[in-house]
């Protein structure tokens, strides 16, 4: 499992598309390179969503443990799971540090 610092932050890669039906409770995440499409749970999505929004780990941390109902122990190993998954699979990646927002 690859090691996430508190002041990581980081981006969708930018092959990729995020897509939502709310009220049916559908996530997906798109490849529109490859046409690789995954689908998301809710939580895994809202992670997506903050990540697109720019913030850093930390931050989306601190408000995965505010939103979700879990045990803070737990909540944390959940979160580098997802964020670790993500990386894998090459839909996010490190922002670099002098890399533009």
């Amino acid at each position: 499992m690859l090691e996430i610092k508190q002041n990581d932050t980081f981006v969708l890669e930018e092959n990729i598309f995020l897509q939502k039906i709310s009220e049916l409770g559908k996530y997906w995440v798109f490849n529109i390179d490859t046409g690789e499409h995954y689908t998301l749970n809710e939580t895994s999505y809202w992670i997506l969503e903050q990540i697109a929004e720019d913030l850093p780990a930390k931050n989306i941390l601190k408000n995965f443990l505010g939103t979700f109902d879990v045990d803070e122990n737990q909540g944390k190993d959940d979160f580098r799971e997802i964020i670790n998954d993500f990386l894998t699979e090459e839909i996010i990646k490190r922002r670099e540090k002098n890399e533009k927002r």
